[in-house]
């Protein structure tokens, strides 16, 4: 993670906060709501629990490094 980001739950309500740094993701998939952030934006969305306690929440990948707009995260396995 390149930048602190919101968690959201599988329905999109916002619940916590995963920071930046080195951090685990379980799956990704694309959950039909687009995040953008200035020149990067993307419809997935990587699942993982959040620094605030939340499990099985989910942050865009546009807050993870690696990947192109609106493309699965490489190496990341679908849910």
């Amino acid at each position: 993670m390149w930048r602190d980001a919101t968690s959201y739950t599988h329905g999109g309500e916002p619940v916590g906060t995963l920071g930046h740094g080195v951090n685990y993701f379980f799956c990704q998939e694309n959950l039909g709501r687009r995040e953008t952030y200035g020149t990067w934006s993307n419809v997935w969305w990587a699942r993982t629990d959040d620094d605030n306690g939340h499990r099985d929440v989910y942050v865009s990948v546009v807050y993870v490094k690696g990947g192109n707009n609106d493309e699965p995260l490489p190496g990341l396995p679908e849910c």
